[in-house]
């Protein structure tokens, strides 16, 4: 059955307003309190498409793959994404990308803009470079949840859902975005589930991938890899054919690009009274599973040491950290995680200490700390203050919200030293010191609303772009340099 491609009757820059003000902070005092912030205007650029059916009759999109078709993804709408910058690389060649979302309502200002996308960071500077949200015409009802990147740094990645308001159909969309313009290139779709994660890495062969991990809760899947490279079409689908059943979307590459590890579980498993839940390893081309069972009830933050040889998989029901042996594919050990409802996780520079990010995830959901575990002994490292607060008063005070704080990404820089944890439920990102363990800075969201997940990258003055880590993974040169750190501590 022929599918209707959507075109566009109108695109473009639709409104650009002064957005409010924004913290870009400064360098932390000598006792590791962040300064005050200094206000900075930015401009958030609206970007709205409004949409018609193709003529009856007309050909399908020559989008979809067999593999497409066989998860239900579909072409919902393609642009002409092409025009001049959006943003100066050259100025801002490393910067950081989080979610941007709306803020809560008792938060709103008037005269501010709202909406779905996206804010840009220079990740030295730590100023907000660009902002850009975007809408199809219909009410929003499920706002950006993550936001990706492609690994040559192309194309940026997020979701939304809205309903449409004539028949009430809600519509999961996958947002596909030149990251040179910031226009619209795709819009994807999926019948049931919405996009939750997404991240960027090369396969064994070399191949460049982006992968879609969709659902919400404790129910995941199907997943989706697309290839950059090839329209973004789909290159593997991973369904309930392949991995059943699938957990909290949440999945994360093996350094070497061979495996990707996924969550499994169920809103049952999640209640069990024993330790039910597992984690696929699936092999990339083989097209085959391998479970490991026993890693609690609701896995979902994992996280690869550089060499490969180990997984730590974070169980958010049981705030429980396991320990994966990948040569055995067993369970080799379990700690606690330190904080409360645990999310995602990130090692440090030499592999030696990792940091639980303390989200508080199914049941305050306020969660502002993180555990800090070390991986020699797997326990809790004994700092004087456990576990590490990243909301201050002063912040607080200054109209800061750190709560339901969920990942942790290491700025590639090892001289910075830098954790940036996203904060759904907040209005800025977190900069951590992790020499000292103290936060360094808050940045705030242009329009007051909250992150999710984010990446670092950086291009060349001929927009040649690099991944250099997103919210799975460190990219392949700050993986190596880990790789490097870690065998030299042993």
């Amino acid at each position: 059955m022929k599918r209707h491609v959507l075109s566009i009757i109108a695109i473009g820059a639709a409104l650009s307003i002064v957005a409010g003000a924004c913290s870009q902070a400064t360098p932390s005092t000598p006792s590791g309190t962040p300064a005050s912030a200094a206000p900075q205007t930015v401009t958030t650029t609206v970007q709205s498409a409004q949409l018609q059916p193709a003529p009856a009759g007309a050909p399908t999109s020559g989008w979809e793959t067999a593999e497409a078709n066989r998860g239900q993804l579909t072409l919902l709408a393609k642009f002409d994404s092409s025009g001049p910058a959006a943003w100066d690389q050259v100025k801002h060649p490393t910067v950081y990308v989080s979610s941007m979302s709306y803020p809560l309502a008792a938060d709103q200002v008037a005269g501010k803009i709202y909406g779905d996308g996206f804010y840009i960071i220079d990740a030295y500077t730590k100023e907000v470079v660009a902002s850009r949200v975007y809408d199809l015409g219909e009410p929003v009802t499920s706002y950006p949840h993550s936001v990706g990147a492609s690994p040559d740094g192309k194309w940026f990645y997020f979701m939304q859902a809205d309903t449409v308001a004539a028949t009430k159909v809600v519509r999961n969309q996958i947002f596909i975005i030149n990251a040179q313009t910031l226009k619209i290139d795709k819009v994807l779709q999926h019948p049931t589930q919405r996009l939750h994660h997404v991240g960027g890495f090369k396969d064994s062969t070399g191949r460049d991938l982006v992968i879609l991990d969709m659902g919400f809760g404790a129910t995941g899947g199907p997943h989706f890899l697309l290839d950059p490279k090839n329209d973004n079409k789909v290159y593997q689908a991973i369904t309930f054919d392949n991995v059943r059943p699938m957990g909290h979307p949440f999945t994360a590459p093996s350094p070497d690009g061979k495996y990707l590890y996924i969550s499994m579980g169920a809103p049952e498993i999640r209640e069990a009274e024993s330790y039910a839940a597992s984690i696929a390893k699936w092999d990339i081309e083989k097209k085959v599973a391998t479970v490991i069972s026993g890693v609690g009830n609701h896995p979902i933050g994992i996280v690869n040491t550089n060499d490969g040889k180990f997984t730590y998989v974070v169980d958010a029901e049981n705030s429980k950290v396991f320990k994966l042996d990948n040569a055995t594919n067993t369970v080799v050990g379990r700690t606690s995680a330190g904080v409360a409802g645990p999310y995602g996780a990130r090692l440090n520079w030499d592999d030696t200490q990792l940091y639980v990010v303390g989200k508080g995830e199914g049941s305050h959901n306020k969660g502002s700390v993180l555990g800090l575990i070390d991986t020699k002994t797997f326990q809790q490292v004994k700092l004087a203050n456990m576990p590490i607060e990243i909301l201050t008063e002063a912040n607080a005070a200054a109209g800061g919200v750190v709560a339901s704080v969920d990942h942790a990404i290491l700025h590639p820089d090892p001289t910075l030293n830098e954790l940036w944890v996203s904060n759904m439920a907040g209005n800025e990102t977190i900069v951590l010191d992790i020499a000292t363990n103290k936060v360094k800075a808050y940045i705030r969201t242009p329009n007051g609303g909250n992150t999710h997940s984010g990446f670092f990258m950086k291009y060349d003055a001929s927009w040649k772009g690099e991944l250099l880590a997103d919210m799975l993974s460190p990219g392949p040169a700050q993986s190596k340099l880990m790789k490097e750190k870690a065998a030299a501590v042993k």
